[in-house]
């Protein structure tokens, strides 16, 4: 199986990761608003670190997958 996000799915996926963190850090408002001016520079669709981040969370995600599907072929019978 592969599965493959596009960049508007790691754009939304990226906001929601930062501003989950944001509000964890407690953030003042001028903090908040630096990084959201911030992502919206350096994550806009069709910039290169945009297409890096995608082709990272792709890669990283395919990996993550090959690696579950090879560990359940190795588990006991007794297992499963």
């Amino acid at each position: 199986m592969e599965v493959r996000f596009n960049d508007e799915e790691i754009s939304e996926l990226a906001a929601v990761i930062i501003n989950r963190m944001a509000d964890g850090a407690n953030l003042t408002d001028k903090d908040r608003a630096m990084l959201k001016r911030w992502r919206s520079s350096k994550l806009k669709l069709g910039t290169d670190d945009m297409e890096e981040l995608v082709r990272k969370a792709n890669d990283d995600f395919a990996q993550g997958l090959a690696r579950r599907q090879r560990s359940q072929l190795r588990k006991p019978d007794w297992r499963a």
